[in-house]
């Protein structure tokens, strides 16, 4: 995972995704990513050698995916300075996305987002997919906590670079650089993230159950969804990036339901009986429902199950979780 660039994303597996692979009961194959997130699966899985396909409902998820996981070649080149790029000013572009402004960004920002926008009009298949993959991480990092949830009281205060020193020691400049600085700062880290692992990888944006509708002789399913808990809405979090760019889902399969999350978990494992032999799925000991839940509510689907756990410090803006908390990984052979 050497390569994978900085995303910014909650609950990326990231640091354990090796120790995923490592146990799962596969070495090589075909994989389904069914909620690939910031997409650290997705490209642990390609590194490893497997034929990956990549979902996620979210387009800002979806632009990662076709970035560095179907992506198997194509290197964005960059050729365009502040000047240029203000030559793409478009009012009906600004008009539409007017509402980010004092919302999660200064005028001037939207002003520039609005040039960056009709820029990527201008880009072609990957190379338009890099660029958003690029801009989505140009947006979340100059947000305080790296989330689009902040009230905009909040991101005023924490974007002043003297009361950010005053609290917490430090400046956090990267706030207050242009969108186009960060592109060309994480330019490189993108592209050198591109490799060819010998497998068509497909990216796709479709919900959960529309995707396993459509996909055929999988190997291994992963499983990482949003679990109902006070850090799952991920599309108050990086939603305004599909806002921006016209590309809301307006129907989804909702996991963060405590009620709902158990019978949408079996309605996913009923679909995929004849499809996979195998499903894994990550969660960690502070996850509600937990792992016996999950086992008992799938137990008539499934014929054998093994467990692996693993300490797990996860990281949230920079603060760690400090309790003791264990990644859990469940794997199920289907009957």
């Amino acid at each position: 995972m050497n390569k994978y660039p900085k995303v910014n994303y909650i609950g990326n597996k990231e640091k354990i995704a090796d120790w995923i692979i490592q146990n799962l009961p596969i070495k090589n194959g075909k994989v389904l990513d069914l909620f690939s997130g910031g997409c650290s699966m997705s490209y642990a899985f390609k590194e490893a050698g497997f034929s990956v396909i990549s979902n996620d409902i979210l387009y800002s998820n979806y632009c990662i995916s076709k970035a560095i996981i179907e992506n198997n070649s194509n290197i964005l080149h960059l050729n365009i300075t502040s000047k240029i790029l203000y030559s793409y000013y478009n009012d009906t572009i600004y008009k539409n996305i007017e509402w980010l402004k004092n919302k999660l960004y200064f005028e001037n920002e939207v002003k520039e987002l609005t040039c960056m926008v009709n820029y990527a009009n201008t880009l072609q298949n990957f190379d338009k997919f890099m660029f958003f993959a690029l801009l989505r991480r140009a947006m979340i990092r100059k947000i305080p906590y790296s989330r689009m949830c902040i009230k905009w009281e909040e991101i005023v205060k924490l974007r002043d670079e003297e009361f950010s020193y005053q609290k917490y020691g430090r400046r956090r400049a990267y706030h207050n650089i242009s969108f186009l600085e960060h592109i060309y700062i994480n330019l490189n880290q993108y592209n050198n993230a591109v490799f060819d692992n010998g497998f068509n990888n497909i990216s796709y944006n479709l919900d959960c159950f529309k995707i396993i509708e459509i996909v055929e002789n999988i190997d291994l399913v992963y499983i990482d969804p949003p679990y109902p808990s006070t850090m799952n809405n991920y599309f108050n979090f990086y939603g305004s990036f599909d806002k921006m760019l016209n590309k809301e889902t307006m129907y989804y399969t909702d996991f963060t339901n405590k009620n709902m999350f158990l019978k949408n978990l079996k309605i996913i494992f009923e679909k995929l009986k004849s499809k996979t032999k195998f499903i894994a799925i990550s969660l960690n000991s502070n996850s509600n429902p937990g792992y016996k839940e999950i086992i008992d509510t799938v137990s008539t689907l499934t014929k054998n199950y093994y467990l692996q756990e693993k300490q797990h410090i996860y990281k949230v803006t920079g603060k760690e979780n400090k309790r003791q908390t264990y990644e859990i990984l469940l794997i199920f052979e289907l009957i």
